[in-house]
């Protein structure tokens, strides 16, 4: 999953003005809006993670907060997910992002391997993590393994695939007796403010129709939300003003440019979708959930 700070890409008008070049001739340019709940902080903390924080005692003011804080609660999310996983257990990461999740499973004698369709993250992990194996794919296009794995693990990675493709995938490379662990989002109904996550009945049904049931469920919404106030704090207090302000000095210094594109991007930042990242329409729509998945028993 390729993430990029919106930070960067609001106070780097230069490059937005490229990116609305390319957009006029080409629909297919990845537009950062549509990441706005991780591309906010994801490359803000100087770890190796990609996901939310859990915040065991969640903070009520998302003021009071600062980066050390969210890379605690980024680190106390990893810790969720390697408490479940035994020293000496195989184990697969299936959307290992930058590899920080790799990294702690390592360090917890657990024999982990990963995979990721990114080429940059495939050369940043085999750079830190060497001795750890990894395969540039997507999840569901992960050619069949003759090792058969004790745990498969999904942390906010399984929302970009198909349901039913990748319930196969899992029955595929899981041991008989093994488990399936996911951490994601799930949307209550298809009417989510964001589209993203799968809707959670059909999430349930495609479980049932593949064999699989739930086994342990956490919701920790509560605990994850902070990060969303975070965000929504930055953006709207730092980013989105910021951006506005070098935007017009921008094209005041380059009349051409303005004549051009001033409208596009005046009216691009106007549309940036704040909804995404408020907490309380979130926690409406969806909920953030820990689980752990096994087959159903005959």
């Amino acid at each position: 999953m390729a993430l990029s700070s919106i930070l960067l890409r609001l106070l780097n008008v230069p490059a937005m003005v490229r990116h609305l070049m390319l957009r006029r001739g080409s629909k297919s340019v990845h537009d950062p809006e549509n990441d706005l709940e991780l591309a906010l902080y994801a490359t803000l903390f100087g770890n190796n993670f990609l996901h939310f924080g859990y915040f065991k005692n969640p903070p009520a003011d998302a003021q009071t907060m600062s980066m050390a804080d969210m890379k605690k609660a980024m680190d106390d999310y990893a810790d969720l997910l390697v408490a479940r996983v035994a020293r000496g257990e195989k184990a697969i990461e299936l959307g290992c992002g930058m590899g920080g999740l790799l990294a702690r499973l390592d360090a917890a004698g657990v024999d982990v391997c990963g995979v990721t369709p990114d080429k940059s993250q495939m050369a940043h992990i085999g750079k830190n993590w060497p001795h750890i194996a990894l395969d540039n794919c997507k999840m569901e296009d992960l050619p069949k393994k003759q090792e058969k794995f004790d745990v498969a693990i999904n942390s906010e990675s399984f929302q970009y695939v198909d349901l039913a493709r990748g319930i196969k995938k899992i029955d595929q490379l899981l041991k008989p007796d093994g488990r399936w662990l996911m951490s994601d989002y799930f949307r209550f109904n298809k009417d989510a403010h964001n589209g993203s996550g799968h809707i959670l009945a059909d999430f349930e049904a495609a479980l049932a129709a593949g064999g699989f049931e739930i086994a342990e469920r956490v919701d920790i919404t509560e605990n994850v939300l902070p990060t969303l106030r975070y965000a929504h704090f930055l953006a709207a207090n730092l980013a989105l003003p910021v951006a506005g302000f070098m935007t017009n000095k921008f094209f005041r210094r380059h009349a051409f440019f303005e004549y051009l594109f001033a409208h596009d991007v005046k009216g691009g930042l106007k549309k940036i979708r704040l909804k995404t990242i408020d907490a309380e329409i979130f926690r409406r729509e969806k909920a953030y959930l820990l689980l752990s998945i096994v087959r159903r028993k005959k």
